[in-house]
Formats: structure tokens, C-alpha cells, sequence
């Protein structure tokens, strides 16, 4: 999907899934979810491995690694386990921060 496209519903896969249109709605991954760059999800992102370029508004809920780069805006509470948050230089962050014990 290329950044002049729009999506809503909700996406669930078990691939790895790079966004750089659009959505809107709720994407689940077994493996991992990338937002890239011109990026742009309104919605819950919930994957092993979450890696934000882009921009989100919503929870991110990562079972082992978030990473939030320098061009990342994120509104919305981040739940990762202990130690699983790299955030970048110059990378945006409002909401809540949960972090709990790897299971």
C-alpha cells in the first residue's frame, strides 16, 4: 500500500506487515508490524515485534521489542516487556509507558 492510500478495518496475519498508507482499525501479527516513514495507523497495533517510522495514534502492545525511531510520533500507551522499548533521538511519545515481565 502506498502512502495516498487510506484503509479501515482490521487487518490479522501471521506474516510480517510494513504499513506505509493509511489505516484505520485494529492490526494483529504473529511475527511483526512496521510502520514506515509516510505511515500513518489510527488504531491498536499488537505484534511480537512493532518497529514506528511513522505516525500512531492508539495502543501498541509489543511481546518482545518496540523500537520508535527519530521520525516517530506516537499518541497513544505503549505496553512492552521489561527492557523491550528502544526509543530513538527525536522520536515522539505521548500516553502511558507499561512495562511488565516477559512471560
Amino acid at each position: 500500500m502506498g502512502s495516498d492510500v487510506r484503509m479501515d478495518g482490521s487487518i490479522e496475519t501471521n506474516n510480517s506487515l510494513r504499513i506505509d498508507a493509511t489505516f484505520v482499525g485494529k492490526i494483529s501479527s504473529s511475527h511483526s508490524v512496521v510502520v514506515g516513514v509516510r505511515g500513518r495507523v489510527m488504531g491498536e497495533i499488537q505484534a511480537p515485534v512493532i518497529k514506528v517510522d511513522g505516525w500512531v495514534e492508539g495502543d501498541l502492545k509489543a511481546g518482545k521489542m518496540l523500537e520508535v525511531s527519530g521520525n516517530a510520533r506516537i499518541e497513544g500507551n505503549i505496553y512492552t516487556p521489561v527492557g523491550g522499548l528502544k526509543l530513538r533521538l527525536g522520536g515522539e511519545f505521548k500516553g502511558k509507558f507499561i512495562m511488565h515481565l516477559p512471560k
